[in-house]
């Protein structure tokens, strides 16, 4: 754990406070850069392919993606709304830790100094606009998946997490209003169609209300990965 971020890392979030890291604590790692490289990431999704023999290649660029929205976002998020901090998580600027199935296993930054948070205006834009959004825009040419399933997959976990942090109790609240309208609204700040928009929804059932996805992850066409339950707007029979 970094012990600048240690305080973030509460409730459900200590599940996730290993997946930061400073240089020189994982042998194994690559360039956040290298994710946009053809050959290192079919590299990494063929070895995580090798977990799920004979599943679905867009299940496995999906579920992989997962991993890494896991390990990016969560604790970026947390380290946001319970710290008012912000931390450098541009592709051009961190590393991967990766295990031996090529999995995302943590979030190398440069350094263990996360920058304070002085005002709302795109304090997710580190995040979104200079790591998730060029990592899926590569990715869904490359493996020729749905850009929007990727983005779905991305929403899914940022939604979660603001849920979660704001249970515990945010610092930041500006801050989280800005990550609910990244959700919540049509066009971004520049006025160009956002991709996160109504991929989660809360739709009433049997009396109740239940969170569910726009689309389905696929995580059911992979062998011996069950369906995600209640989430899912398209479970298999």
């Amino acid at each position: 754990m970094i012990p600048s971020l240690a305080p973030c890392f509460t409730g459900i979030f200590v599940h996730y406070k290993d997946a930061l890291a400073l240089p020189g604590e994982h042998s194994s790692v690559i360039s956040g850069r290298d994710l946009l490289d053809q050959s290192i990431s079919e590299n990494l999704l063929a070895r995580f392919a090798e977990v799920h023999v004979g599943g679905d290649r867009r299940a496995i660029v999906s579920m992989w993606t997962q991993w890494h929205f896991g390990a990016l976002i969560i604790p970026t998020t947390a380290a946001m709304l319970l710290l008012g901090r912000g931390l450098q998580v541009e592709l051009d600027r961190i590393s991967l830790a990766v295990d031996e199935k090529g999995k995302t296993a943590a979030i190398v930054l440069p350094n263990a100094e996360p920058s304070e948070i002085l005002d709302s205006d795109g304090c997710f834009s580190s995040l979104f606009q200079s790591h998730v959004e060029p990592l899926i825009r590569n990715f869904a040419g490359l493996f020729r998946v749905s850009p929007r399933l990727l983005w779905n997959n991305a929403a899914d976990i940022f939604e979660w997490a603001l849920d979660q942090a704001e249970a515990i109790g945010i610092t930041r609240s500006d801050a989280l209003q800005e990550g609910r309208s990244l959700l919540s609204n049509r066009l971004d700040r520049n006025g160009q169609a956002n991709p996160m928009y109504g991929l989660v929804r809360y739709l009433p059932q049997d009396n109740d209300t239940v969170r569910q996805r726009k689309l389905c992850c696929l995580r059911y066409l992979l062998p011996g990965v069950a369906c995600c339950g209640s989430i899912c707007p398209s479970p298999p029979d």
